[in-house]
């Protein structure tokens, strides 16, 4: 171990692996380069675990992956989305692999090599090819291979640009990155979608291209498995790795883990194992995938537990998958329709620049802004914490200093606002990603006052919010437009989306990440189940009203009396015939 070790701390790579504590998560500072699905935001629930704990090292391999994470720098793990594999997954994975029995292995994101060495525990002998971009972390691996007696011809350099070499199998924990600026990544999506024929674009992840490069490249029979985010299967951007598997009959077993079941040490993240076989010549495709769901509680299987198959049908109907895995209803229990019949959704305004476009209204009069420019605005979930907004909650929030004014800047300016605008630039607020492609930089785009607020994420159920102050919302909210816009009707609305028995209905609509962090996206909200309030006499939605402003209100009791409430009027609508709405 000693001489494993010491190869590691070779003098050439000092200057990269500093001593130093090391990342202890994957934090806010990772947006820049991790993939925003990965990330988790905002403040933990008491209690709940943020992470797995690091396993003790059991072999000099182990030590080796341990001081390579507690040496590395931070920001240099970051850039390189540097998360290793636990071995508890790895395990899982490896066992797939030596199954068929391969005198080959692929890794095209070799990192210490703990996915390589699992599988050389279960097929001694077998030759492993290993491409890595970090020569720091290869160091590492070359390392940790070595103190098991292991030694793979890794090679530095970017796998999705390495020649086309057949491979009986792959395993591969890939980089969990999306495009950004100066990363490369969508020039390489772009040569991918000419060379395959494959409708990529510019929103898909690093991974992605790694999956369908790693599988193109299998024989006939060969098996690959790969660790992706459990997200993958249920964005939209997974649409087109989701339609490449199951086209070719590439996808054989799925093991997704509960967000709210820690796995990684070193991150906060979900996981989701994608197991995959290439079809041998004249193999029929497979009809049904073997999935299996690892609950919070539960521990991750043997490898030879078997899964509930899932027709292969299905899968290409369902655009999220979790509804599947999860066993979530997929359609609108009786006396509900989705909301997307009653009402149309939309994104929060995106400013690019929440610090020069909101401010408190003492910083707007500072600067010499005209009010008729001051519009009522909340961008912070936390500020509007009830189920109605108010034009009191919004003086309130003023008398506290919040920011609360949007700046309307579109030209042309008074003097002293065009002197705002050019210390704006000044600042480099001018050449942000959403500013930059506005003309001029500091107009908005198109605003709009939403009726009702979906707020973006969520710890427990799903909040809505009815903003009766009139005031703007920025991406903390997505914006609710009812096609029927009278006060009973929309309180009537909000009550029934705050409603427990709307919010486990939602469930099936919700992205979930580590920690157990829900997003809804305004697509996602058009598909929730409520009930369908165009068939409710007035009496009822007057009911519906009074119960969502005493839960307002605070008042004892009031969520189970709603939550009852909502079952009854959906009972009662389900029971009444469609030529009496």
């Amino acid at each position: 171990m000693r001489r494993a070790a010491a190869r590691f701390r070779a003098p050439g790579l000092v200057g990269v692996l500093r001593r130093g504590r090391g990342p202890r998560r994957i934090g806010a500072a990772a947006e820049e380069a991790m993939d925003g699905d990965q990330i988790t935001a905002g403040k933990r629930r008491a209690g709940r675990p943020r992470k797995a704990r690091a396993p003790v090292p059991a072999t000099p391999a182990d030590a080796i992956d341990a001081a390579y994470l507690a040496q590395a720098p931070a920001a240099h793990r970051r850039a390189h989305a540097q998360v290793l594999t636990p071995p508890e997954l790895s395990a899982l994975m490896a066992a797939w692999i030596a199954e068929a029995c391969p005198a080959t292995l692929l890794d095209p994101a070799f990192g210490t090599g703990i996915l390589a060495r699992a599988v050389a525990a279960l097929r001694p002998g077998i030759a492993v090819t290993g491409w890595e971009i970090d020569p720091a972390i290869a160091a590492a691996g070359r390392a940790a291979c070595a103190a098991g007696g292991l030694v793979p011809d890794l090679r530095i350099g970017d796998f999705l640009a390495s020649p086309a070499e057949p491979v009986e199998a792959v395993i591969a924990n890939p980089p969990w990155l999306r495009p950004l600026a100066g990363n490369g990544l969508r020039a390489q999506i772009r040569a991918m979608a000419l060379r395959t024929g494959l409708p990529l674009q510019g929103a898909v992840n690093a991974y992605t291209l790694f999956v369908i490069e790693a599988c193109l490249r299998l024989r006939p029979g060969g098996r690959g498995a790969f660790l992706l985010p459990a997200e993958w299967a249920n964005a939209n951007s997974g649409a087109v790795l989701k339609d490449f598997l199951l086209s070719r009959g590439l996808l054989r077993r799925l093991v997704s883990v509960c967000n709210l079941r820690p796995v990684f040490a070193d991150a906060l993240t979900t996981a989701s194992l994608v197991l995959v076989e290439a079809p041998r010549a004249g193999e029929a495709l497979p009809e049904s995938i073997e999935c299996l769901f690892v609950p919070e509680g539960a521990a991750l299987p043997a490898p030879c537990t078997p899964g509930r198959p899932v027709p292969v049908a299905a899968l290409c109907a369902a655009p999220k998958w979790d509804v599947l895995l999860r066993g979530l209803p997929e359609a609108p229990p009786p006396g509900y329709v989705r909301l997307g019949a009653l009402a149309g959704t939309r994104r929060g305004l995106a400013t690019g620049a929440n610090g020069f476009f909101h401010l408190p209204r003492a910083a707007a009069r500072a600067q010499g802004i005209a009010p008729h420019r001051w519009l009522p605005c909340v961008a912070k979930a936390g500020d509007a914490p009830g189920p109605i907004f108010t034009a009191a909650d919004l003086e309130a929030l003023e008398a506290a200093g919040r920011p609360t004014v949007f700046l309307d800047l579109t030209p042309p300016l008074a003097p002293t606002e065009a002197a705002y605008v050019a210390t704006g630039a000044a600042q480099g607020f001018d050449a942000r990603f959403l500013t930059r492609n506005r003309t001029p930089w500091h107009a908005p785009e198109r605003l709009y006052v939403a009726p009702i607020w979906a707020a973006t994420f969520a710890r427990d159920r799903l909040r809505f919010v009815l903003n009766e102050a009139g005031a703007l919302h920025l991406t903390a909210f997505h914006g609710i437009f009812p096609e029927r816009r009278d006060c009973a009707y929309l309180r009537a609305l909000t009550a029934c989306l705050n409603a427990a028995p709307v919010a486990r209905l939602a469930e099936a609509q919700l992205r979930r990440y580590g920690g157990g962090l829900r997003k809804i996206e305004p697509r996602d909200l058009l598909e929730i189940s409520v009930p369908d309030l165009r068939r409710l006499p007035p009496a009822r939605l007057a009911a519906l009203g009074r119960a969502l402003i005493a839960l307002n209100e605070g008042r004892r009791g009031v969520q189970a009396r709603l939550d009852r409430l909502v079952e009854e009027v959906a009972a009662e609508i389900a029971t009444k015939p469609e030529e009496s709405t």
